[in-house]
C-alpha cells in the first residue's frame, strides 16, 4: 500500500467545512479537488439532511464512500449545537483497495458502528467478519488467506505509553509544576505526531494562558516541546511509546497530552487517535 492509500485511510471523518484548493457546487452535489484525492458530496432527503462523501482517486477510480446525517442548529430540548457537532456518521462506508475491490465496509447508526463490519483481503475472500450493536462488538471472526479461521486482534490499536504512569506523573510535576500554576498559564495541551515506530516526530503546543502573559507564550510553547523532546526513556533502549496498529499494520497516530491543575494539584491526562 502506497502512502496516498494510507492518508485516505486514516482520513477518519471527511467533512465539507475542511479546507479546499477548489469547489464547485451543482444543485445538490459539491464537487471538491484536492492534490492527491478529489470528493464528491451529495445531499438527499427532505431537508437535505444527509449526505454521501465520495472520495476519488486523480485516477477517476472510486477509493471510499462515507455516510453521514446533518442534525438541526437547534435540538427539540432547545440545546444549539456548532457546526461540527451537528455532523455524524449514519449509513453505509465503504473503502476500497487501489485495485478497486472492496477492503472495508460497514454499516453506522448515529456517530457508532451498527450492523456488519467486513474486511476483505485483495483476492475478495473475507479477512475479518463482525457485527456491531450500537457501537458494541457482538459477534468477531478472523481468517487467513486460505480460509483457515484464526483468533482476531482488535481491527485498531491505539499507540500506548511504555512507561509507569507514576514516572510519567513525577517528570511532569518536576518539569512542568512551575509553568501550569494555574493562573498565569492554566493549561497546556501537547499533540504528539508518533510515528510507525514508536518515536514522537512532532510536537503542537496550545496553551491557556493569562491574557496578560500572550507576549511569553512562544518562550512557553519552546519550553514545553524541549521537556517532552527531553522524556527519558522509562524502558532503556526502548521508545516510549508503542506505535499504533490498523488491521495488522503498524501505523502513525497523535497522542494529545493535557496538563492542568485541579484544586492546584498538577494533572494530566493522554487520548490517542489516528
Amino acid at each position: 500500500m502506497n502512502a496516498v492509500f494510507i492518508l485516505l485511510l486514516s482520513l477518519l471523518l471527511s467533512l465539507p467545512v475542511q479546507a479546499q484548493s477548489d469547489l464547485v457546487k451543482n444543485s445538490q452535489t459539491v464537487r471538491r479537488t484536492f492534490a492527491e484525492y478529489d470528493e464528491e458530496i451529495l445531499y438527499f432527503g427532505k431537508r437535505n439532511q444527509y449526505f454521501t462523501v465520495r472520495t476519488l482517486l486523480k485516477n477517476g477510480s472510486l477509493f471510499r464512500v462515507d455516510s453521514y446525517q446533518i442534525l438541526p442548529q437547534t435540538l427539540p430540548n432547545g440545546f444549539p449545537l456548532d457546526s461540527l457537532s451537528r455532523i455524524f456518521r449514519f449509513g453505509p462506508t465503504k473503502i476500497m483497495y487501489l485495485t478497486g475491490k472492496p477492503y472495508i465496509t460497514c454499516e453506522y447508526k448515529d456517530d457508532v458502528l451498527h450492523g456488519p463490519f467486513m474486511v476483505f483481503y485483495e483476492d475478495g475472500s473475507i479477512k475479518r467478519k463482525e457485527y456491531y450493536r450500537n457501537g458494541r462488538m457482538t459477534q468477531s471472526a478472523c481468517f487467513t488467506a486460505d480460509g483457515t479461521k484464526e483468533a482476531c486482534a482488535p481491527f485498531y490499536q491505539s499507540a500506548q505509553f511504555l512507561g509507569k504512569p507514576t514516572d510519567l506523573s513525577a517528570y511532569m510535576k518536576q518539569k512542568l509544576g512551575p509553568l501550569v500554576d494555574g493562573e498565569r498559564i492554566r493549561r497546556v495541551t501537547a499533540t504528539l505526531a508518533i510515528n510507525e515506530i514508536g518515536q514522537v516526530t512532532g510536537i503542537g503546543v496550545l496553551l491557556n494562558t493569562n491574557v496578560s502573559e500572550n507576549a511569553k507564550m512562544p518562550e512557553a510553547v519552546t519550553y514545553v516541546q524541549q521537556v517532552i523532546r527531553n522524556m527519558p526513556e522509562w524502558t532503556p533502549e526502548k521508545l516510549n511509546w508503542k506505535p499504533a496498529f490498523n488491521d495488522g499494520k503498524a501505523t502513525a497516530s497523535t497522542c494529545v497530552l493535557t496538563v492542568f491543575r485541579v484544586y492546584g494539584s498538577l494533572q494530566y491526562n493522554m487520548f490517542y487517535r489516528l
